[in-house]
């Protein structure tokens, strides 16, 4: 049977493939019955549009709990963007805020300056956040599939699409591109169309083409 490397794995994900709503918050629940850490991870993964290295790195000077906002240092020429906490009420499983309230708690005094390491304090690496999150796509299928839900396609269980989940999420609830961009870090434009549905990106292109008229 032929395995995918990882790098084959990254290519076929970004591919733009993405959770439903209802798939992401089975995912998300699932890590949280299971996990504090799992589930802050997937859950600050998701709100800001992060890759699985970039999530691992994060670090708790990243954390600013004065102001309520975290710091995501993105790779590959993404913007380096400042980011609110998020805080959801009624919906546990998307309240970004309780659930790293909760992990660091149970991190305890962990001596690693990352906010999420492994069981033996170390940080953890991108192959180990891919594993974790097809793990859960894994058991939110099987709940899935037990009330009746199609199942999680093996096509997303790559943690990128947590990525492409946040920006399909956005453009399908009609926020503004460049706000999309912000929150996905973004350094073109470019990518953020691809998110976009034919309408939107007309409709952007007609923006862009008025405002270089009026400059």
């Amino acid at each position: 049977m032929f395995t995918q490397t990882e790098s084959q794995q990254t290519a076929s994900a970004n591919e733009l493939k993405h959770l439903s709503e209802s798939e992401l918050l089975d995912v998300l629940e699932c890590a949280r019955k299971l996990s504090s850490r799992d589930h802050a991870l997937l859950l600050v993964c998701f709100t800001h549009g992060m890759r699985n290295q970039e999530v691992a790195r994060l670090r708790l000077a990243d954390l600013n709990w004065q102001s309520q906002e975290i710091t995501v240092n993105r790779l590959k020429g993404s913007m380096r963007t400042v980011q609110p906490i998020v805080k959801h009420r009624g919906r546990p499983a998307m309240c970004e805020h309780s659930a790293l309230k909760l992990w660091l708690r149970d991190r305890g005094d962990d001596p690693s300056g990352f906010v999420f390491t492994s069981k033996k304090g170390s940080d953890l690496g991108q192959r180990q956040v891919n594993r974790l999150f097809a793990k859960y796509c894994k058991l939110a299928s099987e709940t899935r599939v037990n009330r009746g839900d199609k199942p999680i396609s093996e096509s997303v269980q790559h943690i990128h699409a947590l990525k492409h989940s946040r920006g399909t999420s956005l453009a399908e609830r009609g926020v503004n591109p460049y706000r999309i961009k912000l929150i996905l870090g973004h350094a073109s434009l470019s990518s953020t169309e691809r998110y976009l549905h034919g309408s939107q990106k007309q409709a952007w292109a007609d923006a862009q083409r008025v405002s270089m008229e009026i400059a």
